[in-house]
Parts: C-alpha cells; sequence; structure tokens
C-alpha cells in the first residue's frame, strides 16, 4: 500500500467509518482524533515490511473503500486476518471477496479472526467462508483450518 493509496484509505476512514471500527481505543478519546489518525497511518506503513500485510479494499469502480490483513501469529502454521469496510461499501459483497482473496494469500494455513459477538456483520461474512467461532466474555475468535479450495473459489 503505496502513500497515496493510504490517503485514500485514510480519507474513507474518517469520512465513512467509525474509529472504533479500524483503530484500537487510544488514550480513552472517541472518535477520530488526530492520534488514531497518526496510528492509522503508521499500522500500515509498517505493514509494508515484517510479519504484517495489509492491502487497500477496492470497489467495482476502484475507489478505495476499506483494508485488509493477514498477520503473524505467535503459534506456528497460524496466521490472524481482519478486515474493514467503510460504511457505504458494506453489504455489496466487497468483504466477502477480499477475504476469499486473503484466504488464497494465506496459501493452506488455519486463519484466525477476532470479532465481538455483536458484530452480527462479521459473524455472518465469517460463517460464509467456514470459520467456527469460540465466543468468550463477549469476544469471539474465529477458526478456519486449512483453507479448502471449495471455500476459496
Amino acid at each position: 500500500m503505496d502513500d497515496g493509496v493510504l490517503d485514500a484509505l485514510v480519507a474513507v476512514a474518517t469520512a465513512d467509518a467509525a474509529a472504533d471500527e479500524v483503530t484500537p481505543p487510544l488514550g480513552g478519546a472517541t472518535g477520530w482524533t488526530p492520534a488514531r489518525v497518526r496510528w492509522l497511518r503508521a499500522f500500515h506503513r509498517a505493514a509494508r515490511t515484517g510479519e504484517q500485510r495489509t492491502w487497500a479494499v477496492l470497489d467495482d469502480d476502484g475507489a478505495v473503500v476499506g483494508s485488509v490483513r493477514l498477520a503473524a501469529t505467535d503459534e506456528p502454521g497460524v496466521v490472524e486476518t481482519g478486515i474493514w469496510l467503510c460504511r457505504s461499501a458494506r453489504g455489496r459483497g466487497l468483504a466477502l471477496a477480499a477475504l476469499r482473496a486473503v484466504l488464497v494469500e494465506a496459501g493452506g494455513v488455519t486463519v484466525v479472526a477476532r470479532t465481538t459477538a455483536a458484530n452480527r456483520g462479521a459473524l455472518a461474512l465469517l460463517e460464509a467462508l467456514g470459520f467456527v467461532g469460540v465466543e468468550h466474555d463477549g469476544a469471539v475468535t474465529a477458526r478456519l483450518d486449512p483453507v479448502a479450495d471449495t471455500v476459496v473459489t
């Protein structure tokens, strides 16, 4: 993700997504603060190298509408994924297509995703791809053991 794409990603995030959907809480402040924008930029710049990779999610017109990631975990043979889309891009199949592409990129390893029990959209998406979730205190860890070709095609 080059700086031009990152600029578009930050613009769509701050205009059409809640900060809590995109970044972790920072310093107790809510909403899009300068610290959260800096964090978002640093997060994606760091993902250009190292054990995490991020990609922009594009709509049918080529506009940036979110991001998807893969990250190494401490567990051998297991990677973690995460995705967010701006509000206006949801419900159009873009998240499903992006996660299918990431599962192919993962290359047949176990993939985990973390969300909350209240995030019905994320849970439905993960279930549609064959993830199995375990809930604990409102947090859900969903797991897809080695990706089958039938899931991602």
